[in-house]
């Protein structure tokens, strides 16, 4: 089975949880399903891109509709093979049954060589459509930080964060974990280290490559950790929110408010680098 749909797949995992979600409307077993990666409008509907922690949210309804049209095309190929009415049939991993008493019919892919290659009534079976959605769910989320502040050195160390969000019914665990754990290394950047620098007189940027530029590495990193609270969103189908974006927002400022607490001292900028808890200490009268 075959899906091909105009959300992208950047790396996130979308196409796991596209290919999860199309097992489950059409009641095959996932490994049977293969996401077409290769989004091109001559294949494809146009899809507005992979942005706004949208796309789990947006493309369920399209895999649900269209999912949903090509599942009641099989049942009633396999109603008019059996002579049992389409409405009382069903499809679980893959097997055509019937729903009163339990007993499999036929399995998905022997029913559509049969009726590929019928003389009577050859069918292929397909499914396409497009879904437009005009909103989105809110998600929910909160991080807490513990550090240890060393302040003769200005020096910040990370020893544990904790994100918690509700992203509704999570389709994939393992892929909703190691999205947290990504935003909240983009976190530790952003509120500990990353900053571009201009020239102030011609406006080129000064640290605009790898070397010069300072992106957070494992050794700046703490004991990561991503909790969920699962309450399905009610308007989607598959119970979803958005989850991609939220876990870069909460740790830069739990970072700030875990050096206030620590110290008295509100930094209320990024990154808060030693070069700036110098300035602060210092006007504090902690150095």
């Amino acid at each position: 089975m075959q899906l091909h749909i105009a959300e992208t797949e950047i790396g996130q995992g979308a196409d796991t949880v596209f290919a999860q979600m199309v097992a489950d409307t059409v009641g095959v077993p996932m490994e049977k399903v293969h996401v077409v990666s290769t989004q091109d409008t001559d294949s494809t509907p146009f899809g507005t891109s992979a942005y706004a922690s949208r796309q789990t949210y947006v493309a369920g309804f399209a895999i649900k509709n269209i999912g949903t049209q090509l599942k009641n095309k099989v049942l009633a190929y396999a109603s008019y093979l059996t002579g049992k009415p389409a409405d009382a049939l069903d499809m679980s991993e893959g097997i055509v049954f019937e729903k009163a008493s339990g007993q499999k019919i036929m399995p998905i892919d022997e029913l559509a060589t049969t009726a590929l290659y019928s003389t009577a009534q050859a069918e292929q079976f397909s499914a396409e459509g497009t879904t437009q959605i005009k909103s989105n769910a809110y998600s929910f989320g909160c991080g807490f930080v513990e550090v240890e502040v060393d302040i003769p050195l200005c020096k910040v160390k990370l020893i544990k964060m904790i994100n918690v969000h509700d992203c509704g019914k999570l389709i994939n665990p393992q892929l909703a974990e190691a999205q947290v754990h990504g935003g909240m290394s983009m976190a530790i950047g952003y509120g500990m280290g990353e900053q571009l620098l201009f020239d102030p007189k011609t406006g080129k940027p000064l640290n605009n490559n790898l070397l010069d530029y300072k992106l957070s590495t494992t050794m700046d990193h703490c004991d990561l950790r991503a909790e969920f609270v699962e309450n399905a969103e009610p308007t989607s189908p598959f119970g979803t929110k958005a989850l991609g974006e939220p876990p870069t927002c909460p740790g830069a400022p739990a970072i700030r408010n875990a050096i206030l607490n620590a110290t008295g001292i509100a930094v209320n900028q990024t990154p808060m680098t030693p070069h700036v808890l110098f300035e602060k200490f210092k006007e504090a009268g902690l150095l």
